[in-house]
């Protein structure tokens, strides 16, 4: 079993294959990034039509079938899957093809905290295996500013200059399951933050304010968030996946009603932050 502490690895090779498991808006951007600073990729994914899109935008080797993978230059693969059955299925397709091989495994498929626990420990022993969900989507996906959340073990300088590539900032966790709660809270915030701002566009419009043109306020005022800067682009969809995967770990979510007492929980949350200076 891998856990977080892990053994100690071979390092990544310099000129070894990062391999992409998964060419969606997330895994494709990533390895976009990674070949234009001129690492070696492999795209992986089982639609054809991400496939050709991709090789043509990295002129990197891809494929829907494994055995064209060049298993004996493969020293790293980036998870970028949607669901927790998708990333068991990664596994153990890896696991057939790289039998006793050591690998550095990062997942950034954002998981519940419950199954990262089960599924992550569940590696082979030669593998060393990062949760790693990341936020900032397709953009900073494609330009290395990501946000990521990192669980697992402590990675060496040639892991620590792969998340740099993809990276703009790294939050540490020890444990698996820490990322996808820290990763789960922030979604889901952001969540609420893309649903306050739609409500007021659409109050905005209902009383006289065109909505476009408010968008273009709370960009500069007191109401923005990334959420608004970002709100024709925002992949709801994923983030609606992320607030089912939190509401299921605690069972209810926060409601916000600002006829409720907002100072209090204002207060509250400033105490929480001051006790931890």
């Amino acid at each position: 079993m891998n856990s977080a502490g892990g053994p100690c690895p071979p390092t990544i090779r310099e000129n070894s294959v990062h391999l992409i498991f998964g060419l969606g808006p997330i895994g494709g951007n990533i390895g976009e990034r990674l070949a234009e600073l001129n690492r070696k990729v492999f795209g992986f994914d089982l639609a054809q039509a991400r496939v050709h899109k991709w090789a043509a935008a990295t002129n990197a080797p891809a494929s829907s079938d494994l055995s064209r993978v060049d298993w004996s230059a493969v020293d790293s693969v980036i998870v970028a899957v949607r669901t927790a059955d998708q990333v068991s299925s990664v596994f153990q397709s890896l696991q057939e093809c790289c039998t006793e091989r050591p690998l550095t495994v990062f997942v950034v498929s954002t998981l519940a905290a419950e199954d990262a626990r089960k599924i992550l420990p569940s590696a082979p022993e030669s593998w060393r295996v990062f949760e790693a969900p990341v936020s900032g989507g397709p953009h900073g996906a494609r330009h290395g500013t990501l946000t990521t959340f990192l669980s697992g073990p402590a990675p060496t300088d040639a892991e620590e200059r792969l998340l740099a590539d993809i990276s703009g900032r790294v939050f540490r966790m020890r444990n698996y399951g820490d990322a996808a709660t820290v990763k789960l809270l922030n979604n889901t915030l952001g969540t609420y933050n893309l649903l306050s701002t739609a409500h007021m566009l659409n109050l905005a419009q209902q009383i006289g304010v065109s909505a476009k043109e408010f968008l273009e306020v709370i960009r500069v005022s007191s109401g923005q968030s990334w959420m608004s800067d970002n709100f024709s682009e925002v992949q709801y969809d994923l983030l609606l996946k992320d607030v089912g995967l939190l509401r299921g770990e605690v069972g209810s979510l926060p409601a916000t009603d600002l006829s409720g007492d907002v100072e209090q929980e204002i207060l509250q949350a400033r105490g929480l932050l001051d006790s931890e200076a």
